[in-house]
C-alpha cells in the first residue's frame, strides 16, 4: 500500500527520457502518448521556436511593465491585451492586477511565472468582456513558477500555425506552486495541463469546464484540499504521473471524479467524490491506492479497473476503509467492476472478475469524449 512517506521516494523517479526532446514529426509523436499536451499540425516543430522573439502589445507598454536585471514585472493596475504576449525570462506580476485578454491573445512566458496575490487583491487573468482568450503557456522555466490568489478565467486552448495545445493553462517543463487559486470557465480540453513538470496544488478550485479540470502528463505531484465541480470531463486525469490527492471535494463531474492511466501511480487519501460518472478508475498499467474516501451517486461505478490501450501492463486498484452512500449509488458490495485479468481489492479482498466491453463504454452516455 502506497502511504504517505512513500511520496518523496516516488516524486522523485525519472519522468520521461530525454530522446523524447528535440525535432519531432508530428504522425511521430501522434501514438506516443505525447499527444496529451501538444499536437503539431504542420510541419516540424522545435519545442521553444515560438519563443524566440519576445514581444508585447498592450496600449501603453511603459506604463505596464517594469524590468528589473532578467525580470519583467508587470504593475497593478487594470490592463487590456490586445494581441499576443511572448516574454522571455522570468515574469512577475503584482498583487491587484487585471489582466483582459483579447480573443485572439495569449501569454507565453519563456521563464518562471510569478503571480502572487492576496485575498484582498487577487490577481486576475480573464477575458475581455467576458469572451473566450487562448490562456497562458509557461515554457521551460529554470526555477518554481508560483500562483497565488490566482483567479484564471475564461480560457480556450492556445492554437497558432506553429503550436496547438489543449490546456488553458499550460506548464510545460516547469515546475509550479498553486495555492489559493481558482480556476473557471474553460472551454479547452484541460483547464491545466501539467506537463513534464513536478507541481504543487493546494486549496485550488475548479468550476465550469468544458472536459477536464486538471490533466497531469509525465509528472509528479501533489493535489491537497482541491474542489473541482461542474466538470465536463474527469475531475484529474493522470497519464504516467505519480500523484499523490489529499481531501478532494468532486462534484458533479460527466465522466471520472479522478482517472489514472498510462502506468501513473496515485495515491488518494480521504474527501468526497459525488455526483460522477465514475469515482476513480485505474486503467493501463496503473497503480491506485484509495483510503478513507467517501463516494457516492455514481452513475456507473464507484471503482473500475480496466484496460484501454493494450499496450499497457494490467492494472491495479487496492480501495481501504471507504464510505458509501447516495440514492444514485448501487449497494456498497456491488459497486465496482474488475474486468477479466487486472487487479480490485476491497480491505484486502479481490472482487470477482467480470466481462467488460470497455469500447461499448467510451460510446456510452458518461465515458464518450
Amino acid at each position: 500500500m502506497l502511504i504517505k512517506q512513500n511520496l518523496k521516494t516516488f516524486l522523485s523517479l525519472s519522468i520521461i527520457p530525454m530522446a523524447l526532446l528535440g525535432w519531432v514529426k508530428f504522425e511521430e509523436i501522434r501514438y506516443s502518448a505525447l499527444v496529451a499536451y501538444t499536437d503539431i499540425t504542420k510541419g516540424y516543430f522545435l519545442s521553444g521556436f515560438v519563443l524566440q522573439k519576445s514581444s508585447w502589445f498592450v496600449a501603453d507598454r511603459n506604463a505596464m511593465f517594469t524590468e528589473n536585471s532578467d525580470t519583467l514585472h508587470i504593475k497593478a493596475g487594470n490592463w487590456d491585451i490586445s494581441e499576443p504576449l511572448v516574454l522571455d525570462g522570468e515574469l512577475t506580476v503584482e498583487p491587484g492586477t487585471v489582466l483582459n485578454f483579447s480573443q485572439d491573445s495569449y501569454l507565453i512566458v519563456n521563464g518562471p511565472l510569478k503571480a502572487v496575490g492576496t485575498a484582498q487583491m487577487p490577481i486576475v487573468f480573464q477575458g475581455k468582456d467576458n469572451q473566450y482568450w487562448k490562456g497562458i503557456y509557461v515554457h521551460e522555466a529554470t526555477s518554481l513558477s508560483k500562483l497565488r490568489n490566482v483567479v484564471v478565467t475564461d480560457t480556450d486552448a492556445l492554437k497558432n500555425d506553429r503550436l496547438e495545445l489543449t490546456g488553458g493553462v499550460t506548464f510545460y517543463r516547469s515546475n509550479a506552486s498553486i495555492k489559493e487559486s481558482l480556476f473557471k470557465n474553460s472551454q479547452a480540453e484541460d483547464g491545466l495541463n501539467i506537463i513534464l513538470s513536478e507541481f504543487e496544488m493546494v486549496n485550488t478550485r475548479f468550476d465550469n469546464m468544458r472536459s477536464d479540470a486538471v490533466d497531469s502528463d509525465y509528472s509528479n505531484g501533489v493535489i491537497k484540499d482541491g474542489v473541482f465541480t461542474d466538470i465536463g470531463g474527469d475531475g484529474i486525469d493522470f497519464s504516467e504521473t505519480r500523484g499523490w490527492v489529499e481531501n478532494p471535494n468532486i462534484s458533479d463531474v460527466h465522466d471520472k471524479g479522478i482517472s489514472v492511466g498510462e502506468n501513473s501511480v496515485v495515491s488518494v487519501m480521504g474527501g468526497v467524490i459525488k455526483s460522477v460518472g465514475v469515482g476513480v478508475a485505474s486503467k493501463d498499467g496503473s497503480v491506485v491506492d484509495i483510503m478513507e474516501t467517501e463516494i457516492k451517486d455514481a452513475a456507473l461505478f464507484g471503482l473500475m479497473t480496466y484496460v484501454k490501450k493494450s499496450s499497457y501492463n494490467l492494472p491495479e486498484l487496492n480501495a481501504y476503509n471507504l464510505f458509501w452512500g447516495g440514492v444514485g449509488t448501487k449497494d456498497s458490495n456491488n459497486n465496482w467492476i474488475r474486468q477479466n485479468g487486472t487487479t480490485l481489492t476491497i480491505n484486502g479482498q479481490g472482487v470477482p472478475e467480470e466481462s467488460l466491453d470497455v469500447k461499448a463504454l467510451y460510446r456510452g452516455p458518461v465515458m464518450a469524449k
